[in-house]
Order: structure tokens, then C-alpha cells, then sequence
């Protein structure tokens, strides 16, 4: 029990470091100061970068050597999910602040074009946990649903 507990937080903690990444990476791109962009990227991005590339190998390291853990790492997902449902969508607030920061204006068309990079930025991490949960080991037909059960944090 305790081991799988570990592997449960390792994997979760993989999942907050990636969607921090990713979340590190919009900023990059979008945040309306110079000085925002290049600290929100440079600061963190390849200390967080590392520790999901560690996360991601401890993992798969351990399935190589124990393949029943994947479902194992299945059910704590889906428990996650389940414990954690009440919460499944992203927060209206958080949505409402990357619209706006990608829009870098209130102007409609603006928030248009604001809405559809957040639009990306969701599909980028979903396609980003399912590429994780396939290198860790699961097959495609099991790691797009997996992916799916995330939080309102994207975990």
C-alpha cells in the first residue's frame, strides 16, 4: 500500500508540474510586460521541465519492472476523479483571466482571439497528459480517457 501511494503522488505531482509548464509557457507568450514573459518562463520552465522529465521516467522505470502497476496507476486516477468530481471543470474566474490575458485588450474581437488560444492551450495539455500517460506505458485506447478524468486544475 504505501508503494503505490508513492506512485500515486509521483504521478500526480508530474501532472501539477506539466500543467504548470504549460501554464509557465502561456505566460511566456501572452503576459503584457517584457519583464513577465522572460521571468515567468526563464524562472521556473526548466526546473519544472525536469522534474516532470524525472516524474515521467520514475514511473516508467517502475512499470517496466512491475506492469500490473498501470492499472493500478488507472484506478488512482479514476479514484481521483471520482473523490475530486464536484471540482471537474476549469474555474470560470481562472478561464476568464487566460482569455483576457491572451487577448491583451477587452475589444471583442480581441477576446474572440483571446478565447481561442486559451481553446489551444486546454487541447496542448490534454494531448500533453496522454502523451505522458502513454510514455509511462499505457496504450492509446486507455490513456485518451485516463487524460480526460482531470480537475479543474488540469491535473
Amino acid at each position: 500500500m504505501k508503494r503505490i501511494l508513492h506512485y500515486r503522488r509521483c504521478y500526480s505531482r508530474c501532472l501539477a508540474k506539466a500543467v504548470f509548464l504549460s501554464l509557465l509557457q502561456f505566460l511566456h507568450q501572452h503576459a503584457p510586460d517584457p519583464s513577465d514573459r522572460r521571468d515567468s518562463a526563464a524562472g521556473c520552465s526548466g526546473d519544472e521541465a525536469r522534474h516532470v522529465a524525472f516524474g515521467v521516467a520514475h514511473l516508467t522505470q517502475h512499470v517496466r519492472e512491475d506492469p500490473a502497476l498501470l492499472e493500478r496507476l488507472a484506478e488512482a486516477i479514476e479514484h481521483r476523479h471520482d473523490t475530486l468530481a464536484h471540482t471537474a471543470g476549469l474555474n470560470e474566474e481562472v478561464f476568464d483571466s487566460l482569455v483576457l490575458l491572451a487577448a491583451g485588450s477587452w475589444q471583442p474581437e480581441m477576446l474572440r482571439a483571446g478565447w481561442g488560444k486559451v481553446q489551444i492551450l486546454i487541447a496542448d495539455m490534454g494531448r500533453g497528459r496522454v502523451r505522458r500517460l502513454r510514455k509511462i506505458g499505457f496504450d492509446g485506447q486507455k490513456a485518451q480517457p485516463l487524460s480526460a478524468l482531470h480537475t479543474r486544475n488540469f491535473m
